[in-house]
């Protein structure tokens, strides 16, 4: 029997889990879970490291770690901390939705065409990308940059370093060599904080400094990287959604993806473990309903059975517009967008529920077909994991709108992932092959089949009419 403490830390909450691996069976225990929290101060958006480290800290005091054992910590990806010479965070790190990067993406524009951009790094164009926001930092070359699992395993065991994972999320990282893109560095004429060398995922930093038994692995620091560790698919082709605050659908790939039509599509490159290539496209994901929740003080069981209820296709939503990026009153917002858009404005809460997980799915679908037009293959499965999962009804629509059989499991891949590659790195796991059959063997694997194909179908061929009417018109919100 063999154990892991996975952290993991999305941007409304964390935890501390202990996963066992017994042969080919995996437990896990919840050990410590907290919120997450946004520092909302004058000068723009922060995340608090002091009560983050506090917190995993005493997650981890609660662990009887034997010689041997190990935890890692995965975290969102872009953002990070900058560290003094003398090893301190000089500030607060920014969190990736303050809106200081507004505007950056046009600017890097005017210096390098977006073929050029797209090509050295194969990222989708956001401005919350790193490269953006360390354009706002200013001088800082007296400091190191570190990507924000970096930074707490950096302040759990005082070695500094840089995983693939992370990096690739930054638009920063050549996409075919994982290393510096120093060549647009120069182009954009950047002064950076100190870069070091790029690692792969899987790599021993040391110990933990209060527990001398305790390994620290550097794990699979993104954790969508870490989640597709975890997807329980059998075939080498398969179509997965990590799904949580964001939806990260996607596929993996041998080698990245860099042409036209890709960037057009503005999919994205990103490393996964062992060098694989992470194709995939971020979406909005629970972010809405999360703020929804929070919104009316309700839970997710009330407003799925108030979406069960709802009429179907009342509204369309494109829920990556800027309007629902920032937190604040998401209901008064969706029905802003509704009637500024000129479609039908959901009366009720059911459905404006119904509205988000509805044109979610229909995001899906189009995502779906724009990975399938870059690939050239064709997917008949969607592998659902991470928290989203726990969704039946979004699991539901997913798979009428994608003509797909959904596989809803496991809930906690990140997890999952996160302690996999540090069995791997151990020695404990041979490959990701044998990771992935072992996931399979949980009992919280569902099968789910699709409903009404024709009506979908119909509603997918108005969602895609109402999107091009949308860019036609310029909606100003």
């Amino acid at each position: 029997m063999a154990k892991a403490i996975a952290v993991d830390l999305g941007g409304s909450s964390g935890r501390a889990m202990e996963v066992t691996l017994s042969g080919t069976n995996l437990t896990m225990k919840m050990i410590h879970r907290f919120p997450n929290r946004i520092l909302q101060r004058a000068d723009g958006l922060y995340w608090d490291v002091p009560y983050l480290m506090e917190e995993i800290e005493h997650g981890l005091s609660l662990v009887d770690f034997s010689e041997g054992e190990s935890f890692s910590v995965d975290t969102w990806g872009v953002d990070y901390g900058l560290v003094d010479g003398k090893g301190f965070l000089s500030a607060p790190p920014h969190h990736y939705r303050d809106p200081r990067t507004n505007g950056k993406l046009a600017e890097v524009l005017t210096h390098v065409s977006p073929e050029e951009l797209y090509h050295s790094s194969g990222v989708q164009f956001m401005e919350i990308n790193t490269l953006f926001q360390v354009m706002c930092d200013g001088n800082v070359q007296d400091k190191t940059l570190l990507f924000m699992p970096d930074l707490i395993l950096y302040l759990l065991s005082g070695v500094m370093s840089t995983e693939c994972s992370s990096a690739s999320t930054s638009g920063m990282l050549n996409a075919v060599t994982h290393g510096w893109n120093r060549q647009l560095f120069e182009e954009l004429s950047l002064s950076l904080p100190k870069l070091l060398p790029v690692n792969p995922s899987g790599r021993v930093l040391g110990n933990w400094k209060k527990n001398k038994n305790a390994e620290v692995i550097s794990s699979c620091g993104h954790d969508t990287q870490a989640a597709m560790v975890a997807v329980p698919a059998k075939e080498k082709d398969f179509l997965f959604l990590s799904s949580g605050t964001w939806s990260l659908l996607g596929t993996e790939l041998d080698a990245p993806v860099l042409a036209e039509e890709a960037r057009n599509f503005n999919l994205s490159n990103e490393v996964g473990y062992g060098g694989k290539t992470a194709f995939l496209k971020n979406l909005i994901g629970l972010w809405v309903i999360q703020e929804l929740k929070r919104e009316w003080d309700s839970d997710y069981e009330t407003m799925d059975a108030m979406a069960r209820e709802a009429k179907s296709f009342s509204c369309f939503l494109d829920l990556d517009d800027p309007l629902f990026v920032a937190p604040g009153p998401m209901e008064e917002r969706i029905k802003r967008y509704a009637e500024k858009s000129g479609g039908p404005v959901p009366e009720t809460r059911g459905e404006i529920v119904r509205s988000v997980y509805e044109s979610l799915a229909m995001k899906y679908r189009m995502a779906k077909e724009q990975i399938e037009r870059c690939t050239g293959k064709r997917y008949s499965k969607l592998y659902i994991v991470g928290g989203g999962g726990q969704s039946r009804i979004l699991s539901e629509f997913s798979a009428s709108a994608m003509n797909v059989t959904v596989i809803q499991g496991p809930v906690e891949a990140t997890v999952l992932g996160n302690a996999l590659v540090q069995f791997m790195t151990r020695g404990l796991v041979k490959d990701v092959r044998e990771a992935r059959t072992i996931v399979r063997n949980l009992e919280e694997i569902h099968v789910i089949e699709g409903d009404d194909p024709e009506a979908w179908n119909d509603a997918y061929g108005n969602y895609q009419e109402y999107t091009r009417s949308k860019e036609r018109q310029n909606v100003v919100l």
